[in-house]
C-alpha cells in the first residue's frame, strides 16, 4: 500500500520557512521527501542545515522573497518551479 503522506517528487513553496510556523512545515516536509523551496526576507541557513543534516529525505532551495513588494510572490514561484 501506498503511504498516502510521502511527498518524494513534489516540491513545496513555503512562505516565512526561516522561522517559527514556516520553518517547521519546511522541515515536516522535507521529514516526508519533499523538495522545499523555503521563501522569506531573512536568512534560512538553520532551516538548510536543519534538512540538509537529516530532517529527512527532502532538499531545500533557498529563495530570498519580501511579500510586501509587488510581484514578490509571482517571482518566488517561478524560482521554485
Amino acid at each position: 500500500m501506498d503511504d498516502p503522506f510521502d511527498l518524494s517528487g513534489k516540491v513545496a513553496l513555503v512562505t516565512g520557512s526561516s522561522a517559527g510556523l514556516g520553518k517547521a512545515l519546511a522541515l515536516a516536509w522535507a521529514g516526508r521527501g519533499a523538495t522545499v523551496a523555503g521563501a522569506a526576507r531573512r536568512s534560512q541557513e538553520e532551516t538548510r542545515r536543519a534538512i540538509e543534516e537529516g530532517a529527512g529525505p527532502g532538499r531545500f532551495i533557498e529563495i530570498r522573497a519580501d511579500f510586501a513588494e509587488a510581484g514578490a510572490a509571482d517571482k518566488a514561484v517561478e524560482a521554485a518551479v
